[in-house]
């Protein structure tokens, strides 16, 4: 059975797209965040999963897109990169 990402047209603005996130709950840019959908809980409510707002589209064409990955500024990555280390001798420039 086929898989989706919903994409909301609604929320999608500027540069980047916004997709529904897993289980009806939240958006994301992130695809890897993104929920996918079976082509049969799309069909169970065809109204809510595609209309004006909302398009589903096949997770196998959206992976084909463009894509960027982003490293997210949260604190785990700040010290996974151990940036408080490299601060503590970093000269100024």
């Amino acid at each position: 059975m086929k898989e989706y990402y919903l994409l909301s047209l609604k929320w999608s603005k500027d540069s980047h797209f916004v997709w529904w996130g897993p289980n009806n709950n939240g958006y994301t840019h992130d695809l890897n965040k993104a929920g996918v959908y079976t082509e049969e809980t799309i069909n169970s409510n065809l109204p809510y999963y595609s209309n004006t707002s909302t398009m589903p589209v096949p997770v196998e064409l959206a992976r084909k897109g463009h894509l960027q990955t982003v490293a997210v500024a949260d604190s785990d990555n700040y010290r996974l990169f151990g940036i408080a280390e490299h601060l503590k001798t970093a000269k100024e420039y």
